[in-house]
């Protein structure tokens, strides 16, 4: 194979975006000239062997290598989740001659395998001779790797940081395709990758009788703590919890991974009350362990701890405080107006709800396209003011998914619970509260409220519209187009709303509809460019 079409190849589809495709070693001089050895490997494929001076030169940097830049035991700042997009996605989604259900039941182990796990089969040609080499060699260059992360992690720049981090790993478990001749057909989805295609590799065997397993162990937990921090500020909490559920596979009394999977349920804004339980779990858990040790427990872990009990108690009063203002007001509201048949005639609000819950789904699913969209374009930008918008309009989605869902029997039991430690209940509220007539009151006051959540959201307007047009298109292909919906954000003019950001351009369906097929055509750009040169070495033959 040209060694440049494979250099191409191993550095065009590492991840999702221009920052993934920098060519580790022509951007990186400083790197090769400090490293000879990894000169001669560049130089060399059949030099496999480490010389005495080679092996004293690797100790030393071994020797004087520093952990203490890694980015472990620190906070974070509370965000809802966005999924992790690569390039390398389609890849494993293309199923050539096979249906889509074949293609299920062929790659089961492969989607069962992390995401983290997964992009090593993309660094099989960057990482093949480095990997030939004995383990002391594959270490000096591990740590290299890794201090580079630390650096770009440092200056905020996670998603470089991971392509490093991910290399690193690379270099102690990978995915190989058991034809490696194949290898280019694969990344241009010439080829379906099945489960039958790959194999599982370690560096495992490259130690000696000199080394132990647990010297492997201890670099991938270190690499895995550094991977997991950096998805943990990316928002890809569930990337981070594969990070962290492999380390706690090798050593269950890591204490860091235990903190730093805690953080990830506590982080986490979508986490339920089911979720800060297993945060708690984690911590205490932490805390048998350094008291089995007889070690004192450090500030970091107490003050999670703090956090998680502060969080869960909170969230909890707030609950309450909030539930028992909807009652009073909705109370309020029942005595100030005549009995309305309307209260009884709930169901048509509740449908109006249901529509309205319908367009916010939308714009969820729609938010993840586009956060798909400005990653594959690089457009950070516009990728920041996405994820704001995210934050802003999930705390509107939450909220009325909450009113929405509203069990009036299970609420009125927290409203008399709640009066039993603070009696703010009237006489008349207690009388009222089992008449059939001032339920369904409640009902009729819960869906408005869940309408004025959607009606004062300040969502984006070009999405919301979009949404709206959307799930009416549904009603009318249903046949109910006289339950069409409009709502006031269809008559608002995005271009005279003051002090609203939209990041999204008016062709927004075109975005959702061809988002994939844009993806779909770097790809094929990308299979062109590698298989010309391929057919011209071969007519050179």
């Amino acid at each position: 194979m040209n060694s440049k079409v494979s250099r191409i190849t191993s550095e065009t589809l590492v991840f999702s975006t221009k920052n993934y495709n920098k060519k580790f070693m022509e951007d990186d001089p400083n790197y090769i000239q400090s490293n000879p050895i990894y000169n001669s490997i560049i130089d060399s494929d059949t030099n496999l062997s480490i010389s005495e001076d080679e092996n004293k030169t690797i100790n030393q940097q071994l020797k004087n290598s520093k952990i203490n830049d890694d980015p472990i035991d620190h906070t974070f700042n509370f965000h809802y989740p966005i999924i992790f997009y690569t390039k390398y996605d389609y890849v494993f989604k293309f199923c050539g001659n096979y249906t889509k259900k074949e293609m299920l039941q062929n790659t089961l182990k492969i989607r069962s395998y992390p995401h983290h796990y997964k992009a090593t089969l993309f660094l099989y040609e960057k990482n093949s001779l480095i990997r030939k080499k004995d383990f002391s060699f594959l270490k000096i260059n591990f740590n290299e790797i890794k201090k580079k992360g630390n650096k770009l992690y440092k200056k905020r720049k996670f998603r470089e940081a991971l392509e490093n981090y991910i290399e690193a790993y690379s270099l102690l478990k990978w995915l190989e395709f058991k034809n490696k001749k194949n290898y280019n057909q694969y990344l241009q989805s010439q080829l379906p990758i099945l489960d039958k295609d790959i194999i599982e590799c370690s560096s495992l065997p490259l130690i000696n009788d000199d080394e132990s397993e647990n010297n492997l162990n201890e670099l991938l937990i270190r690499i895995l703590l550094c991977l997991s921090s950096t998805f943990m500020e990316l928002r890809h909490y569930k990337c981070a919890l594969n990070c962290l559920n492999e380390i706690l596979a090798i050593d269950e009394n890591n204490t860091s991974a235990l903190l730093r999977r805690s953080q990830c349920f506590l982080y986490n804004k979508e986490s339920t009350e089911d979720d800060y339980n297993l945060a708690l779990k984690d911590i205490n858990n932490a805390f048998s362990i350094f008291s089995e040790f007889k070690i004192e427990i450090p500030n970091i872990f107490t003050e999670h701890y703090n956090k998680i009990i502060n969080l869960m108690k909170e969230k909890k009063e707030f609950e309450k405080k909030q539930l028992k203002i909807f009652f009073l007001n909705a109370f309020n509201s029942f005595l100030k107006y005549p009995y309305k048949e309307s209260w009884n005639n709930y169901d048509r609000n509740s449908r109006i709800q249901d529509i309205q819950f319908n367009v916010l789904k939308i714009m969820k699913r729609t938010y993840k396209f586009i956060i798909k969209y400005y990653t594959e374009a690089n457009n950070t930008t516009k990728l920041t003011i996405a994820k704001r918008e995210i934050e802003n309009f999930m705390e509107k989605y939450e909220n009325f998914k909450y009113f929405h869902f509203l069990n009036i029997q299970k609420f009125i039991l927290i409203i008399e619970e709640e009066n039993k430690n603070n009696n703010f209940l009237t006489k008349e509220m207690k009388e009222y509260i089992h008449i059939k007539m001032f339920q369904n009151f409640l009902e009729y006051f819960k869906n408005k409220k869940a309408d004025s959540i959607f009606q004062e959201g300040k969502f984006n307007i070009n999405l919301i519209k979009y949404a709206i047009n959307k799930v009416n298109n549904e009603i009318k292909n249903k046949g109910n187009e006289s339950e069409s919906y409009s709502s006031q954000y269809e008559t608002i003019d995005e271009d005279n709303k003051k002090g609203k950001k939209i990041i999204l351009p008016e062709n927004l369906s075109i975005i959702v509809s061809f988002g994939l097929m844009i993806s779909s055509l770097i790809y094929m750009f990308l299979a062109l460019f590698f298989f010309l040169p391929n057919q011209t070495l071969h007519n050179d033959n």
